[in-house]
This record gives structure tokens, sequence and C-alpha cells, in this order.
């Protein structure tokens, strides 16, 4: 084996004219020699000489193959880059003919602001009406000329990236609006009360005013007293009739304030005499919904007067007849027993709601202390007001006679389950005249405080010509 340097074109056995030599490049050519007839053993020798060691050798290299470089333009591009390419080329189709349109919407308020304009010019000679056309019709060129242009805009490379962001901002924009007016309409979500209303509705046309009341919101029984309530549902009762349906739901609403949730309902209902719009009202407390208010509006052909209400509640033809008025014939039965010292078996015979306003003991102290400041009783003289409402509640305000006053307003209320059953007590009151007179001197005697004693009566000028 021989190894020849070429320098600046010299080597051994020269260099044919026109093509480099080794020496140009500065590489070194390497020769081969071998005695004739002998062969350099190949490579599959030397991996049998050497078989552990060829076999396993990392670091000897390796003949790869020609690498050929391949044209940008011929790989194929990306599935993700093909989808946002042919969705930016349908966007911007849409804005191209969104721009078309605009510019013809352009062309079209431009007419119409030179034509408004020339109507001002028209009418100029009107003080006020000719000014303000001619300004209308300069706005409206105006404007015109802005949507004119903006297609032009919309070609542009920068002005197409312009109209898609302004798109994807009134999306988020509008996105954004839709879910809070979701999550408002979500929080303030009407709960149904026609449940609600019907029962209520249903338990006052049977009669069932006492357990309504007592089931009422405590805000209502702090505004509305038991027997002003009572009256008013049993005359309703008698004015329209039996309920019978609901025929809609008109209205219902649902707000929040210091008190709690209040909730309102606007109901027609069907009653026997007359369709009617009905309102209830309800406080949610304790967990549900009670009975805030009601209200009913009669239609003007149901029209109620007043001497018809009055015949409607008359407890009888006379109610001084003792003999044949059965609210008297109660009221004197309770202030007798109460004059021969039997209070407590007025308190036993009252109703339950009587006992659970007052108490025992305090009621049969307080009939001795009238009793002694009044005397016995003797009679009912007067009687100012007796009705009753739906022959179960009656009341009954009169004037008793004592023996130590006259005059005494005894005001009753009375309660029944059904007209066949006896008045019972539901409430009782008996208003103490002012001490004059001999009353006065009895409720001081009363008093645990010490009397003082008279003034000393003087006595009367004699004349002068008497001895």
């Amino acid at each position: 084996m021989s190894i020849d340097r070429g320098k600046d074109g010299d080597k051994a056995g020269g260099a044919a004219p026109g093509e480099s030599t080794p020496g140009d490049s500065g590489s070194i050519e390497v020769h081969m020699s071998q005695p004739s007839g002998a062969k350099l053993p190949g490579i599959e020798a030397i991996a049998e000489a050497v078989p552990g060691e060829a076999a396993h050798d990392d670091s000897r290299p390796i003949a790869s193959g020609k690498v050929t470089a391949a044209a940008t333009g011929d790989l194929p591009e990306p599935r993700g880059k093909r989808i946002t390419g042919a969705a930016k080329d349908a966007l911007d189709a849409g804005v191209g003919r969104l721009g078309s349109g605009i510019g013809t919407l352009g062309d079209g308020v431009s007419r119409l602001g030179e034509g408004v304009a020339k109507l001002g010019d028209l009418s100029r000679n009107v003080p006020v009406v000719g000014s303000s056309v001619a300004a209308l019709g300069e706005g409206l060129t105006h404007v015109g000329e802005t949507l004119h242009e903006l297609p032009q805009v919309a070609r542009t490379r920068r002005g197409r990236l312009l109209i898609r962001s302004m798109i994807v901002g009134f999306i988020l924009v509008a996105a954004w609006i839709t879910v809070i007016v979701a999550l408002q309409l979500h929080g303030n979500d009407t709960p149904d009360f026609r449940p609600n209303a019907e029962r209520i509705l249903v338990d006052l046309n049977k009669g069932m005013i006492d357990e309504i009341y007592e089931q009422a919101s405590p805000r209502f029984q702090e505004t509305a007293r038991k027997e002003r309530f009572i009256d008013d549902m049993t005359d309703l009762n008698e004015t329209v009739g039996k309920f019978r349906e609901i025929t809609a739901v008109n209205d219902s609403l649902v707000t929040t304030g210091p008190t709690g949730r209040i909730g309102r309902v606007s109901l027609t209902v069907a009653y026997a005499k007359a369709t009617c719009k009905v309102s209830v009202s309800l406080h949610y407390d304790q967990d549900r919904w009670k009975l805030l208010g009601i209200g009913v509006e009669l239609p003007n052909e149901l029209k109620i007067t007043q001497a018809q209400r009055e015949e409607r509640v008359k407890v009888c033809n006379d109610p001084m007849d003792l003999k044949h008025c059965e609210v008297h014939q109660a009221a004197d039965a309770i202030l007798r027993r109460l004059k021969d010292g039997q209070a407590d078996r007025v308190w036993d015979d009252a109703t339950a709601v009587f006992q659970k306003l007052e108490q025992k003991a305090k009621f049969v102290q307080l009939q001795l202390e009238h009793q002694i400041a009044l005397g016995s009783y003797r009679r009912i003289i007067r009687v100012s007001e007796a009705k009753v409402i739906g022959g179960t509640s009656a009341t009954f305000d009169a004037l008793a006679e004592f023996d130590k006053a006259s005059g005494v307003r005894t005001v009753f209320g009375f309660f029944r389950n059904s007209k066949r059953n006896p008045w019972k007590l539901r409430s009782f009151k008996i208003v103490l005249p002012m001490p004059r007179g001999a009353v006065d001197a009895v409720a001081l005697s009363a008093s645990p405080e010490p009397v003082p004693p008279p003034p000393p009566a003087h006595p009367a000028p004699r004349d002068a010509g008497t001895k």
C-alpha cells in the first residue's frame, strides 16, 4: 500500500487537464496494493474471525443510504392547519359578503341622505323644520359614506383581522350576558303558589276560618283582628257562594325584604254566584308558606247593599227579646253566673281560643274585682249591636245594669261549630265607668291605701233678721 500526497496539482501519474486533483481539495489519495492472486479478507471473514466483537461493536461506523432533500411543497400539511385554513377562508368569505352587503346598505343610506338633504333645501324657508331636515340629511349622508367605506376595509388583511376580532368580541359579550341572565332567572325562580292558594280558598269556603287564622303568618295576626277576619270571610262566603275552581293564574311574584320572603299570586276564581279576581299573599315562615293576606274583587253585577248586609247578619227580629233571642239568653246566663261567683265554671265552658288568651286564675280574680266595683248584675237594658256571621260566629254588644252602676258596656263574642250546638264564649269585656258618687266611695274603700277623711262641711249662713 502506498500513499501519495498531491500538492498544487502534482501527484503520481499526473492528472488530466480540466480535472480536479485530490490536492486541490486538501484530501489524501490512498491506493491499496496487494500481490497478484491474493485477495483481501471480506467483512464476512472478519466477522467469522472475531464473532463476538464484530457483532457487538457499537462504535464501528455503519454505512448509511443516500439522503435526498425533499421539496417543502411536497410534504402534506397537518390536519389542524388544514382545518384552521378552511375556517379562515370561510370567515374571510363571510366577511367579504358582509362587506358587500354593508356597502350596498351604505349606498342606499347615502342616497337617502341626499334626498333628505334636498328636502331640507326646499324647506329652508320654514324657520325650524327646514334646518332640522337639512341637518338630518347631512347626518344620513355621513352614515352612508361610512358604511360604504367599510367593505373596502374588509378587503385588506388588517381589516379582516379587525372584523374577525369584532365578531369574536360580540360572541363573547353575548355569551356573558346569556350566562348572567340564566343565573338571575335560576336564582329568582318563582314557586308554584296555586296549591297553597287553592287549599286556603277551599278551607275558607268550608267554614274553617278559625283554623286558617291560627295557621297564618305572625305578621298577619299582628295586623288583622281575628273577629274581624272571621266576619269578613263569612260575609264573603255568603256573597259569592260556594268555591268551584281556580280558572287561571294571572301572575306570581316573589320579593325579599326585612320580614323575609313574600310571595303573591293573582288568580281568577270561579264561585257559584260570580267569577272574581282574587289576590293571595304568602309569607315564608318556619320552612313553609303561610297566609299573609287575601283580597277579593267583586264584579259590578254582584253588589250587596247595606240593608242586605244588615239583614244577612241579623241575630233575631228583636235582640231585646230574652225569650226568643239565643244570643241574648247566652249573654244573660254568663252575667248571672259571674254574679253567683261561678267565674271558674264560665272559663271551663268557654272555647279553647278564649282559654289560650286568658288564664283561669287571672280571669277569676278580674271578675271578682269587677263585682266589688259594680255590685251584683241586674239586667240588660239596651243592645247596641248584635250580629251573627254564617250562623257560627256572633257578636253581642249591650249595656247592663248593676247595683252600683247603670249603663255598663259589656261586649260578648260567641262561637259554635254548627247551628245545633249551644253558643260558647269566645271573648268577653266589661268597660268600667268612671267613678262617680257612691261608686267612687266603694272603689276607694276597696283600695289598700288609707282613705283620707272628707273635708268638713261649712254651716249655712244665717239671716240677719232671725234669732
